[in-house]
């Protein structure tokens, strides 16, 4: 049987696809212990009515919730299709995205 080049490039780097996947693994595991830490201190913050606190460890700011508004470009496309076509012309915007590897680990 012969060997692709997938089979040889997974071969080769078996190793860091394990330190990748359990990077990924911790990762997940310290933001899930990061959100509960700051749930808890956002609920006291609201128990104590403090808005700030500035210490030798951390600054946290409570941020009050606030609404803002913007133009849904989808339905503006589906409902008013020949305006949309016409904004487009008039103001193109074109972004450019580096090209990148996507990580998915298997849980």
């Amino acid at each position: 049987m012969e060997t692709t080049a997938i089979q040889v490039f997974e071969q080769k780097y078996m190793k860091v696809f394990q330190n990748l996947s359990d990077l990924k693994k911790e990762q997940d595991r310290l933001a899930e212990i990061e959100k509960d830490a700051k749930a808890e201190i956002e609920k006291a913050m609201d128990e104590y009515g403090i808005t700030s606190v500035k210490n030798d460890l951390i600054t946290i700011t409570r941020v009050e919730a606030s609404e803002s508004r913007s133009i849904d470009l989808t339905e503006l496309s589906k409902k008013e299709p020949k305006l949309y076509g016409e904004l487009l012309e008039d103001y193109p915007k074109v972004s450019t995205k580096k090209a990148y590897v996507r990580f998915t680990v298997a849980k």
